[in-house]
């Protein structure tokens, strides 16, 4: 009987479950013009480049939007993102890289690579031991009878300074 309870619950709590990161993004792109490279000196990404690890932060829509985003940084480095320094067109710059996987079920572009784009309004608005946040999205597909159109999963994160406050 408590095989059978074991095993009941277990297929209960699989069948529900939103989400499934089984899928990792090998490699991704950045401008020309910048280069972002670990804290500990563990990698360097410009131009096309492989991605050098993957974080595990799992950062939606649902839990990190809005203001919340710009402190997500500290979830972020507990699963595994890391610290940088950033070459933004001859300005350092200091922050956090998350490099997560995808959902099982996510399409769109940012399921298959990572674009890394820094705008120079975000340059801007960093300056002052501000805090700026770049990311891209990708959508996931309704299933097991959940609405998941509105959320809004995050393939990479970048939040950054002109100050080291990280």
């Amino acid at each position: 009987m408590k095989y059978l309870f074991l095993l009941v619950f277990s297929i209960f709590f699989s069948g529900c479950a939103t989400t499934m990161y089984t899928k990792d993004i090998k490699q991704g792109s950045i401008d020309s013009d910048v280069s972002i490279e670990a804290i500990d000196g563990s990698f360097k990404l410009s131009g096309e480049f492989e991605a050098p690890f993957k974080s595990r932060a799992h950062l939606h829509s649902l839990n990190a939007n809005g203001n919340k985003l710009l402190s997500m940084y500290r979830h972020a480095l507990s699963f595994d993102a890391k610290k940088v320094k950033i070459d933004y067109r001859g300005k350092t710059l200091y922050g956090v890289l998350a490099l997560d996987g995808i959902d099982g079920h996510g399409y769109g572009i940012g399921t298959t690579s990572y674009k890394i784009i820094i705008p120079e309004a975000y340059v801007k608005a960093s300056e002052g031991g501000k805090i700026s946040v770049v990311y891209e999205y990708y959508h996931i597909e309704d299933y097991n009878m959940s609405d998941n159109s509105n959320i809004k999963k995050y393939s990479w994160v970048l939040w950054f300074s002109d100050k080291d406050i990280f």
